[in-house]
């Protein structure tokens, strides 16, 4: 079942993110960018996630996995959120962001890998997904597990003051996939191997999709402007 999960949050990931990307070509908004980009890695890393567990893990899929997955899904978004709210500061933001994927790409190939913690995870039925801390150690691409996933408490609040701005209470589903993901990237760290954590890649991206789709429709205030103006 681990797998079915996570070939679900793929494709709901790689969906979202061909959306997202498609809104930013028309439009031109950064923080769409920003959000396709998160999004595309999600599906990557949980495409990772459900190749180490059919076939076994090796270094090249976990590390894929952990970059795209467990550091990167979570800066992406709140870097979009801040181009969202702040665009004037793009430069800024973007800037960080590259940095991130820097840090996180450098330190990830830096690292070395517990191959043996690899083979333990197993595949087929029985398979687990590694533990970050078993398989990277004390690495750096370990320890920028907790502080870029702290992150998602600035996509949490924006997506809540939107939505009490704007009434647009669907985009509170945005704040609660966003922490549900931000839960998932946590367990890369310290406790993948329970079956529960596809299930939380595949609900972190399922929420964030249904708040995306709720935004997308006419708030409450503008309905009921429009009727009166009718």
């Amino acid at each position: 079942m681990a797998a079915v999960f996570a070939v679900v949050a793929t494709g709901v990931a790689l969906v979202f993110a061909g959306q997202l990307f498609r809104q930013y070509a028309a439009r031109r908004r950064p923080h769409a960018l920003a959000w396709g980009l998160s999004l595309g890695l999600y599906g990557v890393a949980s495409g990772c996630v459900a190749a180490g567990v059919l076939a076994g893990w090796t270094p090249a899929v976990f590390g894929v996995y952990w970059v795209a997955g467990a550091l990167l899904t979570v800066p992406l978004l709140a870097a979009g959120q801040l181009l969202l709210m702040d665009p004037r500061r793009s430069v800024l933001y973007w800037t960080l962001a590259g940095l991130s994927a820097a840090w996180a790409v450098l330190f990830t190939l830096m690292a070395p890998f517990n191959v043996a913690a690899l083979a333990d995870a197993g595949s087929g039925a029985g398979a687990a997904i590694p533990l970050g801390r078993e398989v990277l150690g004390d690495a750096m691409a370990y320890r920028l597990l907790t502080p870029f996933n702290y992150l998602f408490v600035i996509v949490v609040a924006g997506s809540v003051w939107s939505a009490v701005r704007t009434r647009r209470w669907g985009l509170l589903l945005i704040a609660l996939g966003v922490t549900v993901s931000a839960a998932a990237s946590s367990m890369a760290g310290d406790a993948a191997r329970t079956q529960f954590f596809p299930v939380l890649l595949a609900a972190g991206v399922a929420l964030m999709y249904g708040g995306f789709v709720a935004a997308g429709k006419p708030s409450r205030r503008r309905e009921l402007t429009e009727t009166a103006a009718a």
